[in-house]
């Protein structure tokens, strides 16, 4: 046998004179990768003050970097003493990676300030701090035997070393005070009784200056003695001490997150090591002294600190080459208090989380995993060593001893003991807030330190956050607030218009403000059309489940919101008001300069005056449509108007801020116009919705049997609530205002969905913009497809999100990154189910089109989880099967597979005349923009040829698979269309330069647009053409499309005052109607003309012939108790634009109806007028 050659004698990392107590103890040291590579397979390592050790536990570096941990069976040699062969150790550690060398070059260091926090055992960590060799430190020591006179300072090693007295309070009381009284950059604490590294302080300064936004780093804690089951007890429970992996965490951007992020709070490290960004630390108010040791909660300060950093917007970088070896108590009595402590500080930690705005959605997202969490707790975290089988029985080969079997029950124990603490943890944590614990600006006097800190620590580290601002949700929550007094003080006044006013903006606009502003602070384009989608979902909820159980009450679910609104402001608000007192206190103390006009300034100044204009042309101009359509009836007001939107955003493009809001407005600026202007909606078909919402205020309930608007009243449901307490007598008024909070709220959604995948501020809301001025196919107006086309936008921005850098290991152990879908959190899955099943009886085709087009992001792995879809089709499934008597009406075998007949659009077929030009270009503009839209899509794809494009133009023609099944009423290719067209303009607005082959081509556009003269006149060109599109096709029929004030009255007294069975005769197309306007449109009915037959040639019309025609055919062809007529101006409008008779000729019927002896005037306003069949106009037609 060839005799061992000695390599080299390694140290422990610390000595004593105590043995170990058990098998099981592991003598713990490190070596240098190098060192062992450079010995002979043949030689040994000695391991000084190994005696009574079986196993090693060694560190392994490379130049300093740390690898990973081995233990090894030690050997005993007689001459040598304990050892441990090269060989193995040259085995475990070849597999080891090569380290990722940390920057240095070029880097701009930080200065740092240790703290020390100290009950007067910090002897060894302080000489191993000041032993670092880091040329701009100082340390700062917290001790509680320190004099309260004041500070006092002296040179150690040319080192300076402050002494602060402790503050009453814990560990955190006593880091905050370290935090306020540094001077350097950086501040970091380590554990009183640990050993850093003698690069520990370049280590962690490095990592702040290798990311600017890092704001905390963590350093590796091994244990430095585990002679004891105790000691191996808390190693086990230190994730930090064996985790050798670098890494950088981001609340919404970390490659290979661990599956608790941002609640793995293990993964980040612990605060025995760590470092803070002075400023940031300082700007979120420290460390909380609720939560630590010295609190009856024990721990959890560092914990705390991690979860407000990440959503604060900063990262925490891991640094394992920061190593500070921790020595932990070495007895088994102090485990049931370290075991509570651990419990207590998780427990009040996640209570924190669950309670607070910032972390809430998020931890409910985590609840799944917290429960299995809950289940290992007090098992073994962090990377294990690499155990390497030597010459002697290891663990696995051990006979348990008695040590190991008492040992291993006191473990069980102390798991039940942490899992109880866990429990009780909420109840000490309310008992520390209550005696004064929190941040360090919970009172004046913390807030006065504070600004004090904050002068003298200079900026905090730079967050790329766009969230609202706390001015901004404080506005938000007065406008709540303001809105319930206007309504309160017109109740109590009398004023019932601005009651319903301000009632009705309350429950479609704002209900959901207040639930909002108790979660995370959003951008201020989600929190819009959240707070809108929640409005109309909360709405429609409560109106349709009182309408469904008849259990008809308005004023006692209004009253209940109402005080729900209050609790969730009376919660919220304090929050905002210390944020902002907070965020007021940096500015003051870094100086701020007065804050400058910007482009967006200039945008937003613009997009406002161009509507005020639009909005006073439309008061000043209050009146029926006339011919011109709107810009007939407004004048050059709206021409003016539009135009200096047009300009704003025009400026927008050019400069590449600021686009939303021009976008935005010119969304919903026409419909604005249109509901001031008309004050009725801008669809005939929308009076047949108020007759439901009618139905239902009378009697309280629904007849789902009784028609599919019935059945599927979600929408009039809400409404009705609505009218009922707001004291709103004619709901008209509803549908004309509703349609213009959906195209507002609507354009937004589209930019908030565009903003996943198209990057920069401008392109999202391009495709906002093209998506509003190509909608005209499909009017935005009171009706449950306007509805429903905004909340599956609104899922769907819930289910998607941008595509993640997600780093994978492939099967031969090559690291690569990916793009993967961000998995859905439980949050968002709830709120997608409610938004669902709200979805569900409000539209009957928008689920299954919401769910074709999560289906496809699915399998294009844009979308995660793949069941997804589920939570909205099964409702949409269940509540079709309940209805199957209903919906089947509407369905035909005959139709399913014939996409081709049911592609087409609606036909007239008893036209006489030609359509008129203004009424072909009114869809046929539109139809075209959208070709052309769809032309750029598909080449956006053909140049990207990626899967995120395919799978967008794939969710595009999506809906296709409505004309797969059914026609829908000769509408489905509208459908199509409305639920198509924001995929499309998504596309369209990513429309790269020309490269590759193409290159010379995007060259050559580059230099042709790079004068800013030219971008402007071509933005200029394209925002007005599209704007004109989108306008002319919005209001080119208003004339023909737009029921009158007197038009509606009619309907509405015909409705009140006929007799069960009467009939209504129709003196033009019911299209051009608001018929069924009220709440016995089951008792009453209406006959359209063209019922009677073909309209008279004309050539040669004679109206009072026309008349005597149709009298007789009413009477003869239809039964009834008693007999009307309708003779109105939109008849005449009507008629002319679609073929069927000139308006010439309809104002000499209607002149014909006045003097007809058969018919008497019982109703007249403006151009309206009902006429009740008179006993000659019986006796004629019976005759």
């Amino acid at each position: 046998m060839t005799r061992a050659t000695l390599a080299m004698v390694i140290s422990p990392i610390v000595t004593g004179p105590l043995s170990p107590t058990w098998d099981g103890a592991l003598w713990v040291g490190e070596v240098d990768r190098a060192d062992v590579h450079a010995s002979s397979h043949r030689d040994v390592v000695a391991l000084e003050g190994a005696a009574g050790y079986r196993r090693a536990r060694l560190l392994v570096r490379d130049h300093g970097e740390p690898l990973g941990f081995v233990e090894a069976d030690i050997t005993e040699r007689r001459r040598i003493g304990g050892t441990i062969d090269v060989r193995t150790l040259q085995r475990a550690i070849r597999p080891m990676p090569v380290p990722e060398r940390r920057p240095a070059a070029g880097l701009v260091l930080p200065s740092v300030t240790v703290v020390l926090c100290t009950d007067g055992a910090a002897g060894t960590t302080m000489r191993s701090v000041l032993a670092n060799e880091y040329p701009d430190f100082d340390v700062v020591v917290v001790s509680h035997g320190a004099d309260d006179s004041g500070t006092a300072t002296v040179e150690i090693g040319g080192r300076r070393v402050t002494t602060i007295a402790a503050p009453t309070g814990g560990l955190a009381a006593a880091r905050n005070a370290g935090l306020l009284a540094a001077s350097g950059e950086v501040v970091a604490f380590v554990a009183e009784g640990a050993v850093v590294d003698g690069d520990w302080v370049a280590a962690l300064a490095t990592a702040f200056a290798a990311d600017p936004d890092v704001a905390c780093v963590t350093g590796l804690v091994p244990s430095a003695e585990l002679r004891t089951p105790a000691q191996r007890w808390h190693d086990d429970r230190t994730a930090a001490g064996r985790t050798v992996r670098r890494r950088v965490f981001r609340l919404d951007g970390t490659d290979d997150a661990p599956p608790h992020h941002p609640f793995a709070a293990a993964a980040y490290g612990t605060g025995d090591n760590l470092a803070v960004h002075r400023a940031t630390a300082l700007r979120i108010g420290g460390f909380d002294t609720a939560f630590g040791p010295g609190t009856r909660v024990g721990a959890g300060d560092d914990l705390d600190l991690f979860t407000r950093l990440l959503f604060a917007g900063s990262a925490i970088a891991v640094e394992p080459a920061a190593i500070a070896w921790q020595r932990s108590a070495d007895d088994v009595a102090s485990l049931r208090a370290a075991a509570a402590a651990h419990g207590h500080g998780l427990g009040a930690w996640m209570t924190k989380n669950a309670i607070d705005r910032e972390s809430l959605t998020a931890s409910v997202d985590a609840a799944p995993e917290a429960l299995s969490a809950f289940a290992r707790l007090g098992l073994e975290q962090g990377d294990r060593a690499t155990d390497i089988a030597g010459d002697q029985p290891g663990d696995a080969d051990r006979v348990p001893d008695a040590v190991d079997a008492e040992f291993a029950a006191t473990q069980r124990r102390l798991r039940g003991v942490e899992q109880r603490s866990v429990l009780t943890a909420p109840f000490l944590a309310l008992v520390e807030r209550l005696r004064g614990g929190g941040t360090i600006d919970r009172n004046a006097r913390g807030r006065h330190e504070l600004l004090h800190g904050l002068a003298s620590a200079g900026p905090a580290r730079p967050l790329a956050v766009d969230a609202m601002s706390p001015i901004a949700r404080l506005t938000a929550a007065a406008i709540v607030v303001l809105t319930l007094l206007v309504a309160g003080v017109a109740a109590i006044a009398g004023l019932p218009v601005l009651r319903g006013s301000a009632i009705g903006v309350y429950l479609f606009a704002l209900l959901g403000v207040a639930p909002l502003l108790l979660v995370r602070p959003m951008p201020l384009a989600r929190f819009s059309v959240f707070a809108v989608t929640a409005s109309l979902v909360g709405t429609i909820g409560i109106g349709y489940t009182m309408a469904t159980f008849q259990l008809w009450n308005p004023t006692v679910p209004f009253v209940g919101v109402v005080v729900l609104t209050a609790v969730a402001l009376a919660i919220a608000v304090p929050r905002d008001v210390a944020e902002l007192q907070r965020a007021r206190l940096e500015p003051a103390a870094v100086g701020a300069t007065a804050r400058r006009w910007t482009t967006t300034d200039t945008v937003t100044a613009g997009s406002v005056v161009g509507l005020l204009v639009i909005v006073v042309a439309a008061l000043t101009h209050i009146g029926d449509p006339v011919p011109d359509g709107l810009f007939g009836s407004l004048g050059p007001g709206l021409v003016i108007g539009l135009a200096i939107v047009v300009a704003a955003a025009v400026v927008a493009l050019v400069r590449g801020r600021g686009l939303a809001i021009p976008v935005v407005v010119l969304g919903g600026s026409i419909q604005l116009a249109q509901a001031i202007t008309y004050g009725m909606p801008t669809v005939m078909a929308a009076a047949r919705h108020i007759g439901v919402l009618e139905y239902i205020r009378r009697w309280g309930s629904t007849n789902p049997a009784a028609d599919i608007f019935q059945t599927w009243s979600g929408l009039f449901a809400g409404g009705a609530w609505v009218a009922d307490v707001g004291g709103i007598d004619n709901a008209m008024t509803i549908a004309a205002w509703v349609p213009v909070l959906l195209a507002f709220s609507t354009t937004i959604a589209v930019g908030v969905l565009a903003a996943n995948w198209l990057p920069g501020n401008r392109r999202p809301w391009i495709a906002a913009f093209l998506t509003a001025m190509t909608g005209s196919l499909n009017t935005t107006y009171f009706s449950p497809q306007s509805v429903g086309i905004l909340m599956s936008l609104v899922i769907l921005v819930l289910a998607v999100g941008p595509l993640r850098r997600t780093a994978v290991t492939a099967a031969d152990g090559v690291r690569s990154t990916i793009l993967r879908a961000r998995r859905v959190g439980l949050s968002r899955i709830i709120a997608i189910t409610l938004i669902g099943i709200v979805l569900v009886v409000t539209h009957q085709i928008s689920p299954y089109l919401t769910v074709a087009a999560l289906v496809t992001l699915i399998v294009f792995r844009l979308l995660r989880p793949w069941w997804l879809p589920v939570v909205v089709l099964v409702p949409a499934v269940g509540f079709a099967l309940l209805n199957d008597d209903i919906l089947g009406k509407f369905l035909s075998l005959g139709a399913v597979g014939k996409v081709l007949d049911n592609v087409q659009p609606p036909s007239h077929d008893m036209t006489v005349l030609p359509k008129p030009l203004v009424t072909r270009l009114a869809f046929d503009i539109p139809a075209a923009a959208l070709v052309v839209l769809g032309l750029v899509a598909v080449i956006t794809v053909l140049m990207r040829r990626d899967r995120l494009h395919w799978g967008l133009l794939a969710t595009a023609a999506s809906p296709i698979s409505l004309l797969v099944a059914t026609n829908y009423g000769q509408e489905g290719i509208f459908r199509v269309v409305l639920f198509a067209t924001p995929w499309i303009a998504i596309l369209a607005a990513g429309l790269p330069m020309p490269s590759g082959r193409l290159a010379p081509v995007g060259r050559l556009v580059t230099r042709a647009v790079q004068p800013t003269a030219v971008k402007v006149v071509v933005a200029a060109a394209a925002v007005a053409a599209m704007v004109g599109i989108g306008a002319f096709g919005q209001t080119a029929l208003d004339w023909n499309r737009v029921p009158t004030r007197s038009q509606s009255a009619a309907t509405q007294f015909y409705d009140a005052t006929a007799p069960k069975g009467s009939m209504m005769l129709l003196t033009g197309s019911a299209n051009a109607v608001p018929s069924n306007t009220g709440a016995r449109y089951f008792d009453v009915g209406a006959l359209s003309r063209e019922v009677l037959g073909a309209y008279p040639e004309p050539e040669g019309y004679d109206a009072e012939a026309d008349v005597s025609t149709m009298t007789r055919q009413l009477v003869l062809d239809w039964p009834a108790t008693k007999y009307y007529a309708l003779v109105a101006e939109p008849f005449g409008a009507y008629d002319e634009r679609y073929g069927y008779q000139t308006d010439a000729d309809y104002q000499e019927l209607a002149a014909a109806m006045a003097d007809s002896p058969y018919w008497k005037r019982v109703f007249g306003s403006g151009t309206t007028a009902v006429y009740e069949l008179t006993p000659a106009g019986l006796a004629h037609a019976t005759n």
